[in-house]
C-alpha cells in the first residue's frame, strides 16, 4: 500500500530475518531516501544499506534489540525530524545528520553508541587477516608455514574447534569480519559449518551482554541456549560448503556473497576454499582480553527449534603451508 501525500509517494517496508529491522524508503520527485535502523547489525540491514542506490541515506546501528531502541523517547523524535525533511519539507537540518552513527560494545558495561562517522565500515578499519594454526590453536598475523589440521566429529558433543589470539594494545573492531577455510569432510559429502566470534575477558570467561532490559530468570532461561537476540555472544556466520560458490558481481575483499544458485558436492579428500561472511561487528579489547574464532557442525548461539544434522563423519580444517586459512577482522586504527 503506498499512500500519496501532495504528490510525494511514500512506503513503509518491514521485513524479518532471524532479527528484525526495518526499511523506510520514501519516494520524491525521483529522488530515493532511505533510513536503516540495526537491532544489532544484522545479516539484512547492512548490506540493505550498503546497497541502497540514493546517495542521501543514513545508518544508525544501536547496542539493543531493536523494541526498547524503537521505542525510546529520542529515538522516536530522530525518526519523525527523517520523516518531517523528506516527507513535509521542514527544515529542521536532518541533511546534517551524521550518515553513519555506530556502536562499540565492550560487554562489560562501557560500551559507546552513536559514534559518528562518513561510511561503515569508517574509513579509519584496515581489514587484517589472522591465520589459523592447527598446531598451536592460535590466530597468528603471519601465516603458519607448517600444515596442520583440527578436526572434530560433527555428532560428537564437543563438535567445534576453536582459535585464540590475545590482545597486547587496546584494540577495536568495527565492520565486516570474514573467514576464509580451507575444509574437507570425511565421510561425507557436504558440511555445514557454522562460526562464531567471541570476546574473552584477561581471565578466558567468554563475555556476553543482554540486549533488554528485562534480564529475569526466565530471560536467562530462553538465552542459554537459544534467543540470541535477546542476548549478544558475537558475531557469527555460516554456509553449507556445497552452498560455496561465489556472485562475483556482489563480492567485495570484506564481504563475500554467495550466489546460490548451484550445489557442489565435495569428493572424497577433496580440500575445498569457502569464504563465510560474519555478522557485522563493533567490539573493543583491552590489553590482556582475548578473541575466540570457533568453527562448528551446530549453531552456536543456540536455536529454539531441534537442530537437524543431515551430514555425519568428521569436518577438517586445513591451516597453514597453501591452505593458509584465516580469520579476517576489520581493525580500527587510530
Amino acid at each position: 500500500m503506498t499512500p500519496h501525500l501532495g504528490g510525494i509517494a511514500s512506503e513503509v517496508l518491514r521485513l524479518c530475518h532471524g532479527t528484525s529491522f526495518s526499511l523506510r524508503s520514501k519516494q520524491i520527485g525521483g529522488l530515493s531516501v532511505e533510513l536503516v535502523r540495526s537491532p544489532d547489525s544484522d545479516r539484512i540491514t547492512v548490506p540493505a544499506w550498503r546497497r541502497m542506490a540514493s546517495e542521501q541515506k543514513w545508518l544508525r546501528i544501536h547496542n539493543s534489540q531493536e523494541w526498547p531502541d524503537y521505542y525510546d523517547e529520542a529515538n522516536v523524535e530522530d525518526l519523525r525530524r527523517f520523516f518531517d525533511h523528506f516527507l513535509r519539507g521542514i527544515d529542521n537540518g536532518w541533511e546534517e545528520t551524521p550518515r553513519v552513527r555506530y556502536s562499540v560494545l565492550d560487554l562489560e558495561g562501557g560500551g559507546r553508541t552513536e559514534i559518528p562517522a562518513t561510511e561503515f565500515p569508517p574509513a579509519e578499519v584496515e581489514a587484517t587477516k589472522f591465520y589459523l594454526d592447527g598446531n598451536s590453536r592460535m590466530l597468528t598475523t603471519s601465516a603458519p608455514t607448517a600444515s596442520a589440521k583440527a578436526a572434530y566429529d560433527v555428532d560428537a558433543a564437543n563438535s567445534a574447534v576453536s582459535f585464540i589470539t590475545t590482545f597486547d594494545d587496546d584494540t577495536v573492531l568495527v565492520g565486516y569480519p570474514k573467514a576464509l577455510l580451507w575444509v574437507e569432510a570425511r565421510g561425507s559429502d557436504d558440511m555445514d559449518l557454522f562460526v562464531l566470534v567471541q570476546k574473552l575477558d584477561a581471565n578466558g570467561t567468554s563475555l556476553q551482554a543482554f540486549t533488554v532490559p528485562n534480564r529475569n530468570a526466565r530471560i536467562h532461561d530462553v538465552t542459554d541456549h537459544g534467543a540470541s537476540i535477546l542476548r549478544y555472544k558475537g558475531a557469527d556466520g555460516r554456509l553449507r560448503v556445497s552452498m560455496r560458490h561465489l556472485d562475483e558481481g556482489l563480492s567485495t575483499d570484506a564481504v563475500p556473497a554467495h550466489s546460490f544458485d548451484r550445489v557442489e558436492k565435495l569428493e572424497a579428500g577433496q580440500v575445498a576454499e569457502v569464504e563465510i561472511d560474519l555478522l557485522p561487528i563493533g567490539l573493543s579489547f583491552r590489553p590482556g582480553q582475548a578473541l575466540r574464532f570457533v568453527i562448528s557442525s551446530r549453531n552456536l548461539l543456540g536455536t529454539m527449534m531441534p537442530g537437524i544434522r543431515e551430514y555425519a563423519g568428521a569436518n577438517v580444517i586445513h591451516t597453514g603451508g597453501e591452505c593458509a586459512s584465516y580469520l579476517q577482522l576489520p581493525v580500527l586504527r587510530r
